[in-house]
């Protein structure tokens, strides 16, 4: 395989638990870049702001529990903080374009339009798909440890067929996560 980059920035989006991070860091060691993972970015808002300016970002900070609002109220939640998020990885993207300095941008809430907002060639997304749950429930086992976790599951597959709908609407490539030993080829092959 050629690893001749033809991206700046390439983003790697999807839901919980379906190895999109293991895809992230192995398409990194291959092209000999950074990976930034979202969910630090994340936190750093979280961290910095309050409820009045990131609504979504602060909302578990009202006393409700994830648990108790269902599998849409869950999605509809990563929805949110994902659009949230649109102007900080604007902000991200452009510095490293203009630094011209690569790095992956992986994680759960990257917005599926923002990274073709940018109509620049040197920005690259996919977004990862897994759709069988007990794959999930294993990626959660063998990550994590501990019970099975079906309801966080659950979310994971109805965000990532939202993510994949979306994509598909907006041409905006989707893989499958498995199989693993077929990823990077697979990425490399669709970022040509």
């Amino acid at each position: 395989m050629n690893n001749d980059r033809n991206w700046t920035v390439l983003f790697i989006g999807g839901a919980s638990g379906i190895g999109k991070s293991s895809i992230a860091y192995e398409i990194a060691r291959f092209y000999g870049v950074n990976v930034l993972e979202v969910d630090d970015v994340h936190l750093s808002v979280k961290t910095v702001t309050t409820k009045d300016s990131f609504p979504a970002i602060h909302y578990w900070d009202t006393g409700l529990n994830w648990n108790n609002v269902g599998v849409e109220g869950n999605v509809n939640w990563l929805i949110d903080v994902s659009k949230e998020m649109i102007p900080i990885l604007k902000q991200l993207v452009n510095r490293h374009i203009e630094d011209k300095l690569p790095i992956i941008i992986e994680g759960d809430f990257i917005y599926p339009e923002l990274t073709i907002a940018f109509d620049n060639p040197e920005v690259k997304s996919i977004f990862v798909n897994e759709s069988d749950i007990n794959q999930i429930l294993q990626n959660y086992l063998s990550r994590e440890g501990g019970d099975l976790q079906h309801y966080r599951a659950e979310i994971s597959i109805a965000y990532g067929k939202w993510i994949a709908d979306t994509c598909n609407q907006n041409g905006i490539r989707v893989i499958e996560s498995r199989p693993w030993d077929t990823a990077l080829t697979r990425v490399i092959k669709s970022l040509l």
